[in-house]
């Protein structure tokens, strides 16, 4: 099988390698979910929603979703606001998120909407006011319906 390069993949049918990497994403669009129903959906495929803990891995994904029109629309990442910090839910451990990549003004946790706290972790889609924040961070409610990324290892 070859990702997006033509480059030979050790990853699955439907999944997407990234160069470099031990990764493997899929790119789920087709079904939308809340973003715990996006984990237990990843969890299915033996993955998990995906975590960008690293600037190659972000700068990857803004391209990769830059460069396919079917990936432009929101989608939720692996990341949650637990007791007021950021982390990578794990299956077992929670991770605290070290680099960031929010867009203008985010996080912003609703900047106070009656729907309550943005405490899940979703990308930009192309749609945003600004291309400079498309496909970058933003605090959304946990219980919106949008697409999902899941990552696992190669």
């Amino acid at each position: 099988m070859t990702d997006f390069s033509g480059m030979a993949s050790a990853c699955d049918s439907g999944w997407v390698a990234r160069p470099g990497s031990n990764s493997c994403y899929k790119f789920v669009t087709t079904q939308k979910a809340t973003w715990s129903q996006a984990q237990g959906l990843c969890r299915d495929m033996k993955s998990r929603l995906a975590t960008l803990d690293n600037k190659e891995e972000m700068i990857w994904m803004r391209g990769y979703r830059s460069f396919h029109p079917s990936l432009r629309e929101f989608a939720w990442v692996g990341g949650a606001e637990v007791n007021g910090k950021w982390v990578w839910k794990g299956d077992v451990v929670d991770s605290p998120i070290l680099m960031t990549d929010w867009g203008a003004g985010e996080p912003n946790n609703g900047n106070g909407d009656p729907k309550g706290d943005q405490d899940c972790l979703m990308l930009f889609g192309d749609s945003n006011n600004s291309p400079t924040d498309w496909f970058r961070w933003d605090d959304c409610w946990c219980s919106v319906a949008t697409s999902f990324i899941c990552e696992k290892p190669v």
